[in-house]
């Protein structure tokens, strides 16, 4: 096996879950930490099999509590009340399009006949993961899968399944007969029960992407264009921003390089004349983009504003205007958007 990276972190699969496919906050940093180490994730093919699986479903169970509280207002209020999702088909592609963001990041280790075999005889012998009436397939595919990217660079493997404790205990470390393994076959796996956990064991080198750094540098880099923006039929005058910036992180193909997708609200002000004498009109300018990050270097290059939303707020009248992106005109078709009732 070729060396692909300085080290690669497994995922359980209630991790991928919890995480939202790293969409949340820590799985953000995840990908930070990643991508500037030059390391990887490994994927076990059991393990996406079933966030797969279990992430539509946890979808579907979400319009149901929708549709089951939109009743219970409808029912008090007496009106008739609709609210709209995305299908199944939007959830998928959604998820779809998710993997591929991550695919540059991504090492994945397929379910193969081998390694049904070998985790059939830890279940007989009842070797950890197994145990003792404990049989565990799924957690001895993910045990095999780590143990092969092992082969050729340092494992970090994220669960908070007990089976892979020892005493059944996080606080006690891997099991012993998992650490004896790894002696065996001088190999080095480490095990944390949670992404938090494992950012915190990198010290300096999770903090390796300054989100702060970014920000001030895609505000510098957006401030002309949206003040052209501003200024563009409303005349407005644009102000501070109102906070700070949304940020995401993707991993890309290229080494070392995060792909970042932001989103930033400015304060404007303008006047405007009518009958009464002169009205001030306070507002506000959103804009939304993506650019690109070197760790290495903390340069922010490739700018690009994607859309933008211009509203503006008084007590007489509140309107506003948007350019969206083709994926957006897409998100709100037909076959991608349900009504709940």
């Amino acid at each position: 096996m070729t060396k692909l990276s300085a080290y690669a972190v497994v995922l359980d699969a209630n991790v991928w879950v919890a995480e939202r496919l790293l969409q949340s906050s820590i799985g953000n940093a995840l990908i930070y930490a990643l991508s500037g180490a030059k390391a990887s994730i490994g994927l076990p093919e059991v393990v996406e099999r079933e966030v797969n699986r279990v992430l539509p479903e946890m979808a579907e169970r979400a319009v149901s509590l929708i549709g089951r509280e939109t009743a219970l207002l409808r029912q008090l209020s007496g009106h008739k009340l609709l609210f709209t999702g995305p299908t199944t088909l939007a959830i998928k592609e959604g998820m779809e399009e998710r993997w591929k963001q991550l695919a540059g990041l991504i090492v994945r280790v397929p379910f193969s006949h081998e390694q049904a075999q070998s985790a059939l005889d830890r279940i007989i012998a009842s070797v950890p993961p197994c145990g003792s009436n404990n049989e565990q397939f799924r957690d001895c595919c993910i045990w095999l899968a780590a143990l092969a990217l092992a082969e050729d660079r340092e494992v970090h493997l994220v669960t908070q399944d007990a089976a892979f404790y020892e005493g059944r205990k996080p606080s006690q470390g891997l099991a012993r007969a998992l650490q004896d393994e790894l002696e065996l076959k001088s190999r080095r796996v480490h095990i944390h029960p949670t992404v938090r956990d494992f950012l915190t064991s990198l010290g300096s080198t999770a903090a390796v992407v300054d989100e702060a750094e970014i920000g001030d540098a895609i505000i510098q880099s957006v401030t002309p264009h949206a003040r052209e923006i501003a200024a563009e039929k409303g005349k407005f005058a644009l102000g501070a921003p109102v906070s700070k910036p949304k940020i995401k992180g993707f991993a890309t193909p290229k080494s070392a390089l995060v792909a970042v997708s932001f989103e930033v609200a400015f304060a404007m002000e303008g006047i405007e004349e009518d009958g009464d004498g002169p009205l001030t009109l306070t507002a506000r300018l959103s804009l939304e983009g993506a650019c690109s990050y070197d760790p290495r270097s903390h340069a922010v290059t490739d700018v690009e504003i994607r859309s933008w939303s211009k509203s503006i707020d008084n007590s007489r009248f509140t309107t506003g205007t948007v350019s969206p992106s083709a994926r957006e005109l897409q998100q709100y078709s037909p076959e991608r958007m349900r009504v709940i009732t």
